[in-house]
């Protein structure tokens, strides 16, 4: 069974994503996901690139932890640096907004969950705040 929740990294895809990014540098997973914020739609696996970027960049610039379960995380992340990585904000941050949008696969399975709902996306735009707050 799957792991599925409201957190940015309660679930395989966004769990998956951290493995994806140790394996790189934070500066290439991030411009990888900045390309999304011009897709016409998002869909899932590109709405988790995007946030799981995003909460890369918001612990290098701003030092913001999420709860995760990675083995390795903190020692990479720890290594990461932040050249390169502010120029890109608005560029992610764009990328968020979309995700929150209704041209979001993501944004469209949270909304059929209304009770979640709120809390899912409030953790979205608290990521967008911290990043440019």
């Amino acid at each position: 069974m799957g792991a599925w929740g409201m957190g940015v990294f309660d679930d395989d895809t966004s769990c998956d994503l951290l493995y994806e990014a140790m394996e790189t540098d934070a500066l290439s997973f991030i411009k990888k996901a900045q390309n999304h914020k011009d897709a016409e739609y998002l869909e899932y696996d590109e709405c988790h690139e995007v946030i799981v970027a995003a909460s890369i960049m918001d612990y290098i610039l701003n030092g913001t932890k999420y709860n995760y379960n990675t083995e390795d995380y903190d020692e990479w992340l720890s290594k990461q640096g932040k050249e390169g990585i502010e120029n890109l904000k608005s560029d992610i941050s764009e990328g968020l907004r979309r995700v929150l949008s209704g041209e979001s696969e993501l944004n469209e399975l949270w909304l059929e969950n209304e009770e979640d709902y709120p809390a899912w996306k409030g953790n979205i735009e608290s990521i967008l705040s911290n990043l440019n707050g």
